[in-house]
């Protein structure tokens, strides 16, 4: 009997559920309308949870003995330091913080050049320090060059002591013979 009772209860049980699904409950839109709600709550979430991992390792980075970017620039690296690291951890926690400096209040990006011009040179950071580098050696090579040939674009200095009376130009030497008189003339007959 009891066996018998068992099987009647699991009959009715799924007599019950082909019934309920049967019914006009949820249309396949309110469905999926459902499930994208679900789905784009979920994100959400993981969204925040991802923001707020990152947040504490910028802030840590930016706190534990950070002494500034280094940059490699082929045989060297060099260490720019920055004045103020909690404003730019504050600043770069947020990449909506970067990017809307590029767009109008609509969303359209409205300065292209620039936006590329700082992606490009946020990847290329190495590069574009290495580039100036090596520009600021080759130019102080070529002054050094410049200065030690004694080349200048300055007009040359007037002898000093130089002075005209009636239309004679007399000027004052000195040296190891100055007590000599020496007179120079120029002949200017055409």
């Amino acid at each position: 009997e009891i066996a018998k009772a068992k099987n009647f209860l699991e009959e009715t049980k799924s007599k019950y559920y082909d019934e309920i699904k049967l019914r006009p409950g949820v249309t396949q839109e309110q469905q999926k309308a459902m499930d994208f709600f679900n789905r784009y709550n979920k994100e959400q979430q993981i969204a925040e949870k991802h923001h707020e991992v990152f947040k504490n390792k910028t802030n840590d980075y930016f706190t534990n003995n950070f002494e500034g970017f280094d940059f490699d620039l082929g045989e060297k690296k060099f260490r720019y330091k920055i004045s103020n690291a909690n404003d730019v951890a504050e600043k770069q926690s947020n990449l909506n913080t970067f990017v809307k400096k590029f767009l109008n209040k609509e969303g359209e990006v409205v300065d292209t050049v620039g936006y590329h011009k700082a992606i490009y040179a946020a990847e290329n950071a190495d590069t574009i320090a290495n580039h100036f580098y090596e520009q600021g050696k080759a130019d102080a090579v070529k002054n050094m060059m410049a200065k030690s040939k004694n080349i200048t674009n300055e007009p040359r200095p007037q002898a000093n002591g130089d002075m005209f009376i009636n239309g004679l130009k007399v000027r004052a030497i000195t040296g190891a013979d100055s007590s000599k008189l020496k007179i120079k003339t120029k002949n200017n007959n055409n």
